[in-house]
């Protein structure tokens, strides 16, 4: 089932109006009794081991299973509840499919042992590895010109997937195929853009975005799909028109990330193609501005709550971390109420709060956690 917003209040359809096996069973034993009386005007008497209720038993077990694939059936066919591959035949009749897990990208610095009169190749597929064994190869051929010591080649990991993203620049370290001449290779900047094979979530909610898509004007909605088409961790999306013509997109990635300028060049050149862009538009993906907050407070535990002292400090110290995952949101107010609530939900009796204070964000700017500070005050009577 989705648990994007936009279908948090659609309301969940049973085709079988949820029944139960033995609210099944009871209706097949009612409608036999009636039956009985109907054709011999008398009432039947069934034991527990009686044949008769035994086959009442069984029918309506392979009964309530037909009715089960009849409910799951009906259920594929609603965007809500709509998952695997019931949910990819839906997405297709708005000419959607499911995206394929993506391979991480960086660059990678060759160098020579020394200075040569020839060109050195670098075959297409040489490998090159982290410490940790992930592996990465040179995407195309390349090849360090006479006289020239050193030369930057893109490289992807060999496996597709979210894992071989985020590699600090300079992790990936170790030549695996050898090459004459080649003293050493260092990547110069972190490994981005491996992604996961597209989850139910994300696919469902380009399918609700899709209609947007058809129209040629440009509206909000359709460059929020085209963003989240783009890549699949884009979380949060912006769209801002500051003056006619002149669109502005600010996206966030999963976890709050900020998309690297090299990820934001990717984003508008591909919001830039001919058959997505309004011919009329100027389209461009500036970072969003980050607004740095702080968060200081002091906490004290009922002394009623005494044996749960432990587990109530590690709860709290949990609702401070969802609280500032949850403020990371573009336009989001710093909103203090929200974290007093919520460490109050965690156990603790009394909050004392020095940061942060009410904060407006605008539209295109992006909370930051600073400083954090929580503090436990102990035991206090209740």
């Amino acid at each position: 089932m989705s648990n994007i917003k936009e279908l948090a209040n659609v309301p969940e359809i049973s085709f079988i109006e949820n029944m139960s096996l033995q609210e099944t069973e009871e209706l097949v034993r009612a409608n036999f009794l009636r039956i009985f009386k109907e054709r011999t005007g008398q009432e039947a008497t069934l034991g527990d081991a009686d044949t008769k209720n035994l086959i009442i038993k069984s029918f309506s077990l392979v009964l309530y299973q037909v009715m089960q694939y009849i409910d799951a059936k009906g259920r594929a066919e609603l965007l809500k509840t709509s998952t695997g591959d019931a949910l990819d035949a839906l997405a297709a009749l708005f000419s959607i499919t499911r995206q394929e897990a993506r391979r991480a990208t960086c660059v990678v610095h060759f160098t020579l042992s020394g200075v040569r009169a020839e060109p050195t190749a670098i075959p297409a597929g040489t490998r090159v590895k982290t410490q940790g064994g992930k592996y990465f190869n040179t995407v195309d051929y390349a090849e360090i010109a006479a006289g020239e010591l050193t030369l930057d080649v893109a490289v992807q990991a060999e496996e597709a997937g979210a894992g071989s993203s985020g590699i600090p620049a300079g992790e990936i370290d170790t030549l695996v195929d050898p090459i004459p001449y080649v003293a050493s290779v260092v990547s110069t900047e972190a490994s981005t853009g491996g992604l996961d094979i597209e989850d139910d979530d994300s696919l469902t909610e380009r399918v609700w975005l899709a209609p947007s898509k058809y129209s040629c004007a440009g509206p909000r909605d359709a460059y929020a799909y085209y963003a989240k088409e783009w890549r699949t961790d884009v979380d949060d999306v912006q769209i801002v028109s500051p003056e006619p013509c002149l669109v502005h997109v600010y996206v966030v990635l999963n976890g709050g990330t900020l998309p690297t300028e090299k990820e934001r060049a990717e984003l508008a050149e591909y919001l830039n193609g001919d058959t997505i862009r309004p011919l009329t538009d100027i389209v461009d993906c500036p970072a969003a501005e980050e607004i740095t907050y702080d968060i200081d407070l002091t906490y004290w535990i009922g002394s009623s709550d005494q044996k749960s002292a432990g587990t109530i400090q590690a709860q709290v110290e949990a609702a401070v971390d969802e609280y500032a995952s949850w403020q990371r949101k573009m336009g989001r107010d710093i909103n203090p109420t929200e974290l007093v609530f919520r460490v109050r939900a965690a156990g603790a009796k009394r909050v004392r709060l020095a940061a942060p204070g009410d904060i407006v964000i605008g539209k295109t700017q992006l909370p930051k956690l600073g400083q954090r500070t929580v503090t436990y005050g102990g035991l206090e009577d209740d």
